[in-house]
């Protein structure tokens, strides 16, 4: 076993015995633990794969330099969790911070609500990755795990942090709901997540498409609203509902100003919204992200590598304001998704396993946390 792998063991197991001494759910305290202390940093640009072997496929990059959080060892593998994903690295590459030593308290999960503008970033510290910015007022689920002057909450279904003086925790330890009767139906201006709970980073259950009309049951929080969808009850944005006696958004008639290979670029991509997301689909039935984009150019000829990442390297760069239909959107940092733009705003993409296939707008997906890592065109119309 390498001295990396042996080191992060030691300090695992280690935990274990003081969790189980302490006469504490072991389990859950210990997985909290690793995952808040045993923050590492790669050396050198090391490959993120699927299982614990150099067999299992690459499913990402963790560069040199970037922090992980490590959250168990299998032989010479280290198991973490790296921009959203949770994979393994051969453990020679990664080795432990300075600042993942001690510092950490655990306690019980609940809400805050933030109090001015605060970033949402990857690890405890400032040198971390941001993800996103809320804005005051947004309803976040805490951990229970503090790291110094730093939050971990639970943003898009993965553990984030946030500095602590930016969040005001709820006296009730939940979301502040506010009930009352049903007053009718809402339309959806976008589409829009629709969560378990009604606070920001809740378990996502799907997306409720654009320009649906669905009950409202009365429940609200500062910021989401509670509706019926097919019988369930669930959770959407109350930024992207309107009075249901609101007229639909209609979108600009741009088709037919488009080649024909832009057609059928957004023809074809239009038409696989509602299948399935399985990690390196490329169709008929499920895709992934870029298998998406593969099979979509397929059909005008074009053949492209199966990984987002090779894809951004292709084509020109476009700025945002040119996009065009048929132009590839890249994702997060480094570049682990991407999206095909149709107009008028709007992309298709393998979303995940959650919601697989979906259209919807750009900007609704940067409001939902993902970092807009810039587009290219490999089509010239």
């Amino acid at each position: 076993m390498n001295k990396i792998a042996l080191r992060l063991r030691t300090s695992i197991v280690g935990l274990t015995l003081a969790a189980t001494a302490a006469g504490v759910g072991g389990l859950v305290v210990v997985s909290h633990a690793i995952a808040a202390t045993q923050t590492m940093v790669a050396t050198t640009d090391v490959n993120l794969r699927s299982g614990p072997g150099m067999s299992y496929d690459v499913i990402g990059v963790v560069r040199q330099g970037e922090r992980v959080l490590a959250v168990g060892v299998e032989g010479s593998w280290v198991k973490v969790t790296a921009d959203g994903r949770t994979g393994y690295v051969f453990g020679d590459y990664v080795t432990r911070t300075e600042s993942s030593e001690g510092g950490t308290q655990s306690g019980s999960a609940g809400t805050a609500t933030t109090n001015a503008r605060v970033y949402v970033r990857t690890g405890p510290g400032l040198d971390y990755r941001i993800i996103t910015t809320l804005d005051p007022g947004v309803s976040v689920r805490t951990t229970g795990t503090i790291s110094g002057d730093w939050t971990q909450v639970l943003y898009e279904d993965e553990t984030r942090w946030m500095f602590s003086a930016y969040l005001t925790p709820d006296r009730t330890g939940g979301s502040a709901v506010t009930s009352g009767t049903a007053t009718g139906q809402v339309r959806t201006t976008d589409g829009v997540y629709m969560r378990t709970e009604g606070y920001y980073g809740a378990p996502i259950v799907g997306i409720l498409p654009g320009d649906s009309i669905v009950d409202v049951t009365g429940n609200t929080t500062a910021t989401y609203t509670e509706v019926l969808y097919r019988g369930e009850r669930v959770w959407i944005s109350s930024k992207y509902i309107v009075p249901a006696t609101s007229g639909p958004v209609t979108l600009a008639a741009t088709t037919s100003s488009l080649s024909a290979k832009q057609r059928t670029l957004v023809n074809f991509a239009l038409a696989q919204v509602g299948k399935d997301y399985v990690w390196a689909a490329e169709g008929p039935d499920a895709y992934d992200c870029s298998g998406l984009t593969l099979a979509a150019y397929k059909t005008i000829g074009i053949s492209l590598p199966h990984y987002s990442g090779s894809q951004a390297t292709l084509g020109t760069p476009v700025s945002r304001s040119q996009l065009q239909p048929g132009d590839l959107i890249f994702w997060f940092s480094p570049i682990s998704h991407v999206s095909l733009y149709i107009g008028d705003g709007m992309m298709v993409h393998a979303r995940n396993v959650n919601v697989g296939v979906v259209k919807q707008s750009v900007q609704s997906y940067i409001d939902g946390g993902a970092y807009y890592a810039g587009a290219r065109r490999i089509l010239t119309p």
